[in-house]
């Protein structure tokens, strides 16, 4: 019910747009981030009872994809069961490094490409991960995309990101993993918000998503897919 979920729906601000974006082609994106420093205008979800939300973006004959929003009932609480193979979020990006939203963040444990281990984390150095859908394939730090063409030209690989597979520890101490086959991939600057991150940055798209079902549990900071 949507008066459940956003009971002041009346006075809401939803979106918040110049008109060369309206003038131009392509739709509006719906932003899913709930919490946002308090020196910024309100996100969508930040107006709302929202604790969870799932994405399924499986393929399956009579469903369509779909968007589902759980808000601090009964509802929320099944949905949210706490799976052994859900992902902790974490909220680095954020506390440490000047982002001003508190995005979707997991800590991958490894980034492997074609078969060979690009990156692990360490305690100092770690692989920030977020999950966006609005994101076709993969963005990544720049100082990590130079490092995968070096080892590629070296190797002479004929695909720079032929199989990607990320692998993330699990509140079980169990692994999970998310793969794509030849992404698009772009680079992002090392310093996103002004401050040098410890370790990679890596926005993880639509490449990775498509086949699951995500559910972010933004109530108990965890995420994980079906």
């Amino acid at each position: 019910n949507f008066a459940l979920l956003f009971p002041q729906s009346s006075s809401m601000v939803f979106g918040v747009v110049s008109e060369s974006l309206l003038d131009g082609s392509g739709g509006l994106f719906l932003g899913l981030v709930k919490e946002t420093n308090s020196w910024i205008r309100p996100s969508f979800l930040g107006q709302s009872d929202v604790g969870a939300f799932s994405v399924d973006l499986r393929e399956r004959e009579g469903f369509d994809k779909s968007l589902t929003l759980y808000g601090g009932s009964r509802q929320q609480q099944q949905k949210c069961s706490n799976p052994s193979y859900a992902i902790p979020l974490v909220r680095d990006l954020n506390k440490r490094f000047g982002d001003a939203t508190i995005h979707y963040v997991g800590v991958a444990s490894s980034l492997i490409v074609n078969g060979n281990n690009l990156a692990t984390s360490s305690r100092r150095n770690k692989i920030y991960v977020i999950f966006d859908t609005g994101c076709t394939g993969m963005s990544i730090s720049t100082s990590l995309f130079n490092e995968r063409y070096s080892i590629a030209r070296e190797r002479r690989e004929n695909n720079l990101w032929g199989n990607v597979e990320l692998q993330f520890s699990t509140v079980s101490g169990g692994v999970a993993s998310l793969n794509a086959k030849k992404p698009l991939t772009t680079t992002l600057d090392d310093s996103p918000w002004g401050k040098k991150l410890d370790g990679h940055l890596i926005v993880l798209g639509l490449a990775f998503l498509e086949g699951h079902e995500m559910t972010v549990d933004i109530d108990n900071d965890k995420i994980w897919f079906d």
